[in-house]
């Protein structure tokens, strides 16, 4: 009994407690042990919240084995049956009590307090997809009343509130009562951004938005190397540009492509095909893997791309490309095409290692 986890000051309901929108069953039950102050009979089902790393809480299904009176209240030993379907992906490692080291003590680099040009100080709000509801839109209108009296929608799908510096703590504290919470600005996984997902007549019986929301539940406050930018479009019209994020994610029929590397900014270039099809609900996992990989190998301030480049040079710098340099002029970025086509080489070649490195279903 000794290596089953126990989760202390749970509270449990007969009914479901409203947290999740949909349950998924677990591949193999599991045994833990619940410590609070309610009791009830072997044989029920009973459902509660267990936290997870990022802050979230899992809503949990459970039958209960055994109860046991405790100096605290009672204990409860209850198989697992079932679990928030947002969460299916990291449910083993909360109910085993293994959490990923990896990241142990890493934080990113949070966008609340930021000076700007005109004195005024910003903060980010975090709304993967782009999704707000309308108590939420209530409150940033609110809070914009109280600061500059306005917002900015920036192109990673969240808000920037302006406001004095006295009111950035208590702006904080006011977002967090409607369920949002501060963005990331730096170090760290970023706003998910995804296209509109099964509501465009487009869509590849995909749902963008859904998939958004499911990756921030698992990444949300992450710390990293360097930024960490993720996007899904729902098809190849590609309209989040996935093709530029570190991650990308772009909608095939029933499930996703998978690119990494790409980038958007100063010498803009496309992100490389790292798998042609994963199921949608293995993408959650398929992102945290890559994740975890680029954590494990990048440097401190090294982008995906970057990484990937490193890790291939070794391998390109065994071939001798001058012959094919002078005709190759240079175009408006300052980038003559030769630099362009090594590099490029070097990031497949990085791929590779990737590739050998982690597998994707």
């Amino acid at each position: 009994m000794s290596d089953i986890v126990t989760f202390s000051d749970v509270m449990f309901d007969s009914e479901p407690i409203g947290l999740a929108n949909s349950f998924s069953p677990l591949a193999k039950p599991v045994k833990i042990i619940i410590e609070g102050d309610s009791q009830t009979e072997p044989g029920k089902e009973i459902y509660f919240g267990l936290p997870t790393p990022q802050g979230e809480i899992m809503e949990t299904k459970a039958r209960v084995c055994s109860v046991s009176p405790i100096k605290s209240g009672f204990s409860l030993t209850v198989e697992v049956i079932e679990v928030d379907k947002a969460m299916a992906s990291i449910a083993a490692s909360i109910l085993s009590g293994v959490q990923d080291s990896s990241n142990e003590g890493k934080q990113p680099i949070w966008g609340a307090g930021l000076k700007q040009t005109n004195g005024a100080y910003a903060i980010l709000v975090n709304s993967p997809a782009g999704i707000l509801n309308s108590a939420q839109l209530e409150k940033i209108t609110e809070l914009s009343k109280k600061g500059a009296g306005l917002a900015k929608l920036t192109h990673a799908q969240r808000i920037v509130l302006l406001m004095p510096l006295d009111q950035v703590e208590q702006a904080g504290k006011d977002l967090a009562s409607v369920g949002l919470r501060v963005g990331v600005l730096h170090k760290g996984v970023r706003n998910i951004r995804a296209c509109c997902g099964a509501l465009c007549s487009f869509s590849q019986n995909v749902d963008a938005v859904n998939l958004a929301i499911t990756i921030d539940k698992e990444l949300y406050g992450r710390g990293a190397q360097f930024d960490i930018k993720i996007a899904i479009s729902d098809c190849r019209r590609n309209c989040l540009e996935s093709f530029c994020s570190d991650i990308g994610l772009i909608g095939n029929p029933g499930s996703y492509r998978i690119v990494v590397g790409g980038r958007g900014s100063q010498v803009p270039f496309r992100a490389l095909v790292l798998q042609e099809s994963v199921k949608v609900s293995n993408a959650p996992e398929a992102v945290r893997k890559i994740v975890d990989w680029y954590e494990k190998n990048a440097h401190e301030n090294e982008r995906f791309w970057k990484l990937l480049q490193r890790l291939g040079e070794s391998e390109v710098s065994k071939y001798d490309f001058t012959s094919i340099q002078k005709p190759l002029s240079e175009i408006g970025d300052g980038i003559d095409e030769y630099a362009r086509f090594h590099d490029q080489l070097a990031r497949l070649a990085g791929l590779r290692v990737l590739k050998r490195d982690i597998n994707l279903e």
